[in-house]
């Protein structure tokens, strides 16, 4: 068997710490590949951006506000070692807040938008450029219309194209020239009681591919596909028809392949109950596959049939679930385990297509209060407490370009509480096997697959502080990115306390560390 591991990438002699492989065991004196910056708490706006073999960007809202009603965002750009190259600001306006990024070549492009409060004014949404070795920005400003909110945000031969949802279900494309700042707005065909779900952009083609949900009742909605050109002008649009009338698409991506076909991949609900469509939990993937306007044929399948729903599940439960549908005269293809999911991308893998989606629940704590009444009396007031978002298992498959299942697999998330619903597991293909990683309470989890095979199980292993003395008490907002080549950066925010000097000498700071696979 092949042995893996993540590496702490360490300075100067820049050892290597395994940690892939618990029982290995180094005594090191050089401190790690990290930046540590004091924090007041974990609700501060640091964020971190890979941006591939040219480096990475620390970026934050700092307290700076302007004369013309501006707040000062601070850029730094990091080298592969994590040397700080420069620092700039940029004046975004105050009520603007961070949406999205798209990473170039040589470019980020950023995008900020107001709430919806300000979208009366004349400016109310911004896209900061930068040139990452230069370190110049360029700031473009403009106004969404009609109360719109921004579902999608691509860059596309020097065209922003903003995906736009509103009020009144009628969803639009709002593309903008970067160089001249001149801005269109172009309605959506589906323009009827619609919901754009999906934008994707086609850099080398320039063109735009989107998924559109048009509602048709509480419970159900049809799916749309739609090829836009980046000038704005219709290709095609067209219905996704289904097999089943009870399933409901709730969520959707897609990928584009060559020769004019598209994959088209998701989530579904067998079980609407009269809700929205985008209000139901998932009962398993969906898949289908178009040639241009002509669709082939629609597959589900349910997370109950999967050969690997055990690594979620226990024998249990499953066993349970089964009894119970068989109560009500269902099979397994009608019976939902009723998860909600959070999906990711397709990514391409060899010859196939993986779609992966994360399973998570809200997670409350019940707090009391004694309170008196006019009288003098104690009675007890309760209430619960949003903690955020547990993620605990992910369910993954391999598909062919038709949509065929080949293989799934499954993994459980522990320990991973979160207030922002954005993916948590990293995947990276090494090979002929697939790496499944994510960061929760100073650990990174590991584990390696071969399509259905589980090569090995998931370990934990301690990302390293900046001194042996540090000890972790608390962390929160973890995020793990794939950077380049083999190397990941881990982020967040952690309580630490230095055991050497006794006492209570604690600090809490935003961390980054770079960290490698090791095969």
């Amino acid at each position: 068997m092949r042995h893996y591991g993540l590496l702490a990438v360490w300075l100067f002699c820049l050892p290597w710490i395994s940690f892939g492989q618990l029982q290995e065991v180094f005594t090191v004196t050089d401190k790690p590949l990290r930046i540590e910056i004091p924090a007041q708490s974990d609700k501060e706006t640091y964020r971190i951006i890979p941006c591939g073999s040219a480096g990475m960007i620390l970026f934050y809202k700092s307290v700076e506000i302007t004369s013309d009603n501006a707040t000062r965002w601070y850029f730094s750009f990091y080298d592969r070692n994590m040397q700080r190259v420069w620092v700039k600001s940029a004046p975004i306006l105050s009520f603007l807040e961070y949406r999205d990024i798209v990473v170039g070549k040589d470019t980020l492009s950023l995008c900020f938008e107001s709430d919806k409060k300000q979208r009366n004014n004349e400016i109310n949404f911004q896209i900061l450029r930068i040139a990452l070795l230069s370190g110049s920005f360029i700031l473009n400003n403009g106004k969404i219309p009609d109360q719109g909110v921004i579902r999608s945000f691509s860059v596309v031969n020097q065209k922003a194209v903003v995906g736009l949802n509103n009020n009144e279900n009628k969803p639009s494309l709002l593309i903008m020239d970067l160089p001249t700042g001149q801005t269109s707005v172009i309605p959506l065909m589906v323009t009827d009681q619609s919901t754009l779900l999906h934008c994707s952009a086609d850099s080398l083609l320039g063109n735009l591919t989107l998924l559109i949900s048009k509602i048709i009742s509480k419970r159900d909605a049809d799916l749309y596909l739609c090829k836009y050109r980046i000038d704005g002008t219709t290709v095609f649009e067209t219905k996704i028809t289904t097999d089943k009338p009870t399933n409901v698409f709730t969520n959707v991506t897609s990928k584009d392949l060559p020769g004019s076909e598209t994959l088209i991949a998701g989530t579904y609900s067998a079980t609407p109950s009269g809700k929205k469509a985008k209000e139901v939990e998932s009962t398993g993937f969906v898949t289908t596959s178009l040639i241009s306007v002509v669709q082939k044929s629609t597959d589900y399948y349910n997370f109950l049939e999967m050969k690997n729903i055990k690594q979620l599940l226990s024998e249990q439960d499953l066993l349970s679930l089964r009894k119970k549908s068989m109560k009500k005269s269902h099979n397994d293809q009608e019976y939902s385990l009723d998860f909600s999911l959070l999906l990711h991308d397709i990514m391409v893998w060899k010859d196939q297509f993986i779609v992966a989606a994360e399973t998570y629940f809200p997670q409350y704590h019940t707090e009391s209060f004694t309170d008196y009444d006019f009288y003098g009396r104690p009675y007890t007031n309760t209430y619960s407490v949003f903690d955020g978002y547990r993620f605990n298992g992910m369910i993954l498959a391999g598909f062919d370009k038709e949509g065929h299942l080949i293989w799934d697999n499954a993994m459980r998330i522990n320990n991973l509480v979160s207030f922002t619903l954005d993916p948590k597991v990293v995947l990276f293909p090494s090979g002929e096997e697939v790496i499944l990683t994510y960061l929760s309470e100073g650990k990174i989890a590991c584990r390696i697959i071969r399509e259905s095979e589980t090569i090995e199980k998931t370990t934990f292993s301690e990302l390293e502080l900046m001194s042996t003395n540090d000890k972790l008490l608390n962390e929160s907002g973890s995020r793990m990115v794939y950077w380049y080549d083999t190397f990941f950066l881990c982020s967040g925010y952690q309580e630490i306390r230095d055991i050497s000097k006794g006492g209570n000498d604690k600090r809490m700071v935003f961390f980054c560390n770079k960290v490698r696979f090791d095969p």
